[in-house]
């Protein structure tokens, strides 16, 4: 049986309160939370989104991100590292059945995922500069530099994306759940164990956000994969939970970045003589912008959810098996518009709230004891990960023209003109 929001929020609250308390301490002295991590996943919390048959808890798409919401609202950085994870499990839900058994049992045993799909250079979108060989024994090697490997470093196992040279030698699926086609023959997933002598990990991610969160690079040397897996479907769940578990961050933060303003304005004494009240807690201009924010965070969340139950309908679609392929790739594509949809509103109310919260204080909250500022800078990093105005572009060219959404899998740099 599949656990629900209320069983998971109820279970996880305190653990997520003591993630909460020490997210500053983090920040200031850049300590990577390798411990709180750790105690997350002791506690069960990898298994959240893995199906109930493989001995998770089963939870649906927007249980699933209401927690992601929860956890980011105490530590963002922290709740990225686990949003690396959904992905992973996501990515091999996404699979023929014989290897999809094979890796939720993994992951129903405790293991945590990780990313590496991004390259650091020399690739086009689309294209992986990173490739994987067969060696003398056999075994495929994975030979690159990937960069924005969020949660890697904490992680049993890496998704790393990959050319292959010797394509034919992969056994590929047609099947109704791969689309009826063979998917991208030409790259792979590779699945490659973090723990070994050819991989390392460099915490070199210097961007002001996110800086707990191992966001760096990942060199690999001739590591070997344990698995290579299909590109995920373009028109599946995969692009729609990248999509949606940023937004997801983005409404934690800003929900963080209200509650610990209201709680600095409820204890402020000082005021200005140009206020409306004796005390700022009682002045009507600044409840009024307390009152917009908490507007803003609630509509953000919405829509999130409205993300997440597409999603939900999607799934159950396909597991319900009574579907052409044509109507489920199309469920998948209206819960891709929800998200696309989504990015016009929720990184700028999310933006507007951790910088309005100031106008709420006096320059004493510039503090860097306070830290007020990490919530700007984690909210602008993470909307730069998927720039909102290239989604709200296909959002409209949807509604206006009926255009199929692209799902955008790769990025890349734009060969130089010979």
């Amino acid at each position: 049986m599949s656990s629900t929001y209320t069983d998971l929020a109820d279970r996880f609250a305190d653990l997520f309160a003591a993630v909460g308390k020490g997210d500053r301490a983090r920040e200031a002295g850049r300590h990577l939370p390798f411990a709180v991590q750790q105690q997350l996943r002791e506690a069960g919390l990898g298994m959240v989104s893995v199906a109930a048959e493989a001995g998770g808890e089963g939870a649906g798409h927007e249980d699933v991100l209401r927690l992601l919401m929860d956890l980011a609202a105490q530590d963002v950085n922290t709740a990225h590292l686990w949003r690396s994870h959904l992905v992973f499990v996501a990515a091999v839900d996404d699979q023929p059945a014989r290897t999809r058994r094979r890796w939720l049992r993994h992951l129903a045993s405790g293991e945590w995922g990780g990313s590496a799909l991004a390259e650091r250079s020399g690739a086009a979108p689309g294209k992986a500069a990173t490739t994987a060989t067969k060696d003398e024994g056999g075994t495929w090697v994975v030979t690159g530099e990937k960069y924005y490997a969020t949660g890697t470093a904490f992680a049993t196992w890496t998704i790393v994306t990959v050319g292959m040279e010797g394509a034919d030698l992969v056994s590929r699926r047609n099947s109704k759940r791969a689309g009826g086609v063979v998917r991208e023959p030409e790259r792979a997933v590779a699945v490659v164990r973090v723990r070994q002598p050819r991989v390392r990990i460099k915490d070199d991610w210097d961007g002001f956000g996110q800086r707990m969160t191992a966001t760096g690079s990942v060199l690999l040397d001739g590591a070997a994969a344990e698995d290579l897996l299909e590109i995920p479907r373009p028109h599946g769940p995969v692009p729609v939970l990248e999509e949606a578990s940023l937004l997801a961050l983005q409404v934690g933060v800003a929900r963080a970045a209200l509650a610990e303003g209201v709680d600095l304005l409820r204890r402020r004494r000082r005021t200005f003589n140009t206020g409306t009240a004796e005390r700022p807690q009682q002045d009507p201009q600044l409840l009024e912008i307390v009152g917009r924010m908490a507007g803003q965070v609630s509509a953000a969340e919405e829509m999130v959810r409205v993300v997440g139950r597409a999603m939900d309908v999607a799934a159950g679609l396909e597991a319900g098996g009574n579907h052409d392929d044509g109507s489920l790739a199309s469920a998948w594509d209206d819960a891709m518009i929800a998200a696309y949809r989504a990015q016009a509103v929720v990184p700028q109310f999310v933006l507007d709230v951790c910088t309005h919260i100031f106008d709420t204080l006096g320059a004493s909250s510039t503090s860097t004891v306070l830290q007020l500022d990490r919530h700007w800078r984690n909210a602008r990093t993470i909307a730069t990960h998927d720039p909102a105005s290239f989604k709200v572009r296909i959002a409209g060219d949807h509604l206006v023209n009926g255009t199929v959404p692209i799902a955008y899998t790769s990025a890349g740099d734009v060969p130089d003109e010979r």
